[in-house]
């Protein structure tokens, strides 16, 4: 029963989604694309993709240990939430490519692997899921990667940049990503912050968490910076690389400070 309003949840994203598509697709929307930015879609949100898709599989992972109901079923939502994101971009991708002449649904698959720009964040979410440590992979998503990578790229550019390049259609598309971070935020600190203030152990927890913050930071900080030549490829660039990263700075600095860390 406590589990109806997540699929109720999923269930009314895909709708919209699919809406969105469906409607756009009908009126013609991808064709009026600027050009580069269709290539832009095809090679970086479809690189982007299988970032979702590696920290859905963490998660999916990491719940089998939760040791409580409570935390299992958060994680779990978590994970459900990254792999339909993952699962919404390649159906957008595969649409939409039915109109634009000359799409490449493989480019996304060969950029992630080969395109240096995408290396930092393949590194940053292949360690994430190679830890042994299932907590450990909730604080790196949620705590660390997110507001410096997935919100960078996911808010600060594709959000900012695409009805500057006349694509109406990737924000509604991408937008559901947002609400699911903020509950999966919210989630992580109450967890978190239960832990880091704990009568007994609370010092070593906050010893370790300072740990993790150190080692996953310097992982998402170089994938960002590998990231920010993708800022200047569109013709139209409402925003810069230099703002986005700094409100992702501001973002961390205030989720760290809610939890008695620091960078």
């Amino acid at each position: 029963e406590w589990e109806r309003t997540h699929y109720q949840r999923q269930s009314k994203i895909e709708t919209m989604v699919q809406s969105v598509i469906t409607n756009a697709r009908r009126a013609g929307a991808p064709k009026t694309f600027d050009k580069v930015w269709s290539k832009l879609l095809q090679a970086h949100l479809g690189a982007w993709k299988h970032a979702e898709f590696g920290l859905g599989t963490s998660l999916m992972q990491a719940q089998r240990y939760g040791y409580t109901q409570m935390i299992n079923n958060t994680t779990l939502t978590n994970s459900s939430y990254k792999l339909r994101l993952a699962q919404d971009i390649t159906l957008y991708l595969a649409e939409i490519g039915m109109d634009i002449a000359g799409w490449d649904d493989e480019l996304g698959k060969k950029h992630w692997l080969e395109d240096g720009v995408w290396q930092g964040t393949r590194e940053a979410v292949e360690t994430i899921m190679g830890m042994a440590d299932y907590l450990e992979q909730y604080f790196a998503i949620n705590i660390v990667f997110e507001p410096l990578v997935g919100e960078l790229f996911r808010s600060g550019f594709l959000m900012q940049a695409a009805a500057a390049n006349h694509d109406f259609i990737t924000p509604p598309v991408i937008s559901a990503a947002e609400a699911d971070y903020e509950r999966n935020l919210a989630n992580t600190i109450d967890l978190i912050y239960l832990l880091a203030n704990d009568e007994t152990h609370g010092a070593a927890n906050r010893k370790l968490f300072q740990g993790w913050v150190k080692k996953h930071g310097a992982l998402a900080d170089k994938a960002a910076a590998g990231l920010q030549p993708i800022w200047s490829m569109p013709h139209s660039k409402p925003v810069s690389f230099t703002d986005v990263r700094a409100q992702s700075e501001e973002r961390i600095g205030r989720i760290l400070g809610e939890l008695g860390l620091k960078r």
